[in-house]
């Protein structure tokens, strides 16, 4: 590495006449990790968000929804099953009732949305099963029905495990003098995912059961359909509207929850922008930090060009600090940014509102790409801090720099 990185090794690591000078290199340093971790953990987070509430969306909801406009569509119903056969990326596709009813448990009355689902298809679909918190999945059951609703939802009707609630449907405006639906169900699942939009609203229960309640029978509001990665749910999406057209729809589950989506990625920018600041002020400090070695060293700079060391050499000498400093920071900043996301992964040490944010604790979700890109930038602006005062030192002349020596 040669004589510039010898002294520029010397100018961080040896005692200095202005003994607050190597502290001002540590504290440079320190800016700078800090700044780092700061900007990983930002991002990690947000990604940790994004990343969560679409386990959660997907856990409850299909990757693409195919709804039916209006009912006598189904006449067409094998046109679409042959469709839907012809796409290698579906894996599955399953017929289900979305409609909305109430739910009344003695005095207590609330607004629900029916999912009717048959209950065989949920283990290769939904992944319901993973937030059921008391009971299981279990719509049919001898002489009775059964029905999954939300923790947040029971609460409201103070109902249990075994207790009998009652849904019912008003009829349509032809129909409106008519007495409505009712049908009686037991709870048999209460399921908590922390997302208010389905605890409170979303109860599920077979599609049989559903048809019965909505005078449906034979038939069902669409399909749900599942890919084999999600990746490709914009594709498939567009592929359907294009060869099915009018009466059906599909919608993408980004479609169906998209101001959700929107909020996230215009929180993720400013966010960026206000953290990002704290890395602007550690390139400050590396370039004060650099002068402050300049000035210092005033009297050697002059003394080595004095004895043939050239321009080029001296700015590498300066450069070497700078990476050395940025370096230092980079590897500082990457190690609490692990062991900062461990502890917070392992013991959720900042809890979170699951009312407000979906989730009970503060999710980091760290991405080697953003180490890697966090860690290129942080030496990438090391290195620009030490441009200037490298120009500084290259203008010394060595009778400027010993005049007063």
């Amino acid at each position: 590495m040669g004589l510039p990185f010898f002294i520029a090794r010397r100018h961080l690591f040896s005692r200095h006449k202005i003994g607050y000078i190597s502290f001002i290199g540590i504290i440079a340093t320190i800016g700078l990790g800090v700044g780092l971790t700061v900007l990983i953990l930002t991002v990690s987070i947000l990604n940790g968000f994004e990343n969560e509430i679409k386990t959660k969306l997907l856990s409850f909801d299909a990757h693409i929804r195919l709804r039916l406009m209006y009912q006598d569509a189904l006449d067409s119903t094998r046109v679409v099953e042959e469709v839907l056969n012809g796409i290698p990326e579906i894996k599955a596709y399953v017929p289900y009732i979305h409609a909305a009813a109430m739910i009344r448990k003695g005095s207590a009355t609330d607004g629900i949305i029916i999912e009717g689902l048959r209950e065989n298809d949920l283990p290769r679909t939904l992944d319901l099963g993973r937030f059921i918190r008391r009971g299981a999945i279990k719509f049919d059951l001898p002489g009775r029905r059964g029905i999954v609703i939300g923790e947040k939802l029971a609460r409201q009707l103070d109902a249990e495990l075994g207790s009998e609630v009652y849904l019912f449907v008003l009829q349509n405006a032809p129909q409106m003098f008519k007495r409505p639906r009712i049908m009686r169900f037991m709870v048999t699942g209460i399921y908590s995912s922390g997302i208010a939009e389905y605890d409170d609203i979303f109860v599920y229960t077979s599609l049989t059961a559903a048809q019965d309640l909505f005078d449906m029978a034979g038939q069902f509001s669409g399909f749900q359909i599942f890919l084999q990665d999600n990746q490709a749910t914009l594709p498939v999406t567009e592929l359907l509207n294009s060869r099915l057209g009018y009466p059906y729809q599909a919608l993408s589950w980004n479609d169906l929850h998209a101001n959700l989506f929107d909020w996230l990625r215009i929180q993720r920018f400013p966010i960026l922008i206000i953290f990002g600041l704290i890395a602007v002020v550690a390139v400050f400090n590396i370039v004060s930090s650099l002068m402050m070695i300049v000035i210092e060293k005033t009297r050697d700079i002059g003394v080595l060009k004095s004895l043939g060391l050239s321009n080029r050499q001296v700015q590498r000498i300066f450069f070497w600090d700078g990476l050395m400093i940025g370096s230092g920071g980079v590897l500082l900043g990457f190690c609490l940014s692990l062991g900062l996301a461990f502890l917070q992964n392992r013991y959720g040490l900042i809890a979170l509102s699951e009312d407000v944010y979906f989730m009970s604790r503060l999710p980091v979700q760290l991405e080697v790409p953003t180490f890697l890109i966090m860690g290129v930038a942080a030496l990438g602006l090391a290195l620009l801090a030490a441009i200037y005062p490298a120009l500084k030192a290259l203008r010394l002349t060595p009778t400027e720099a010993t005049r007063y020596e």
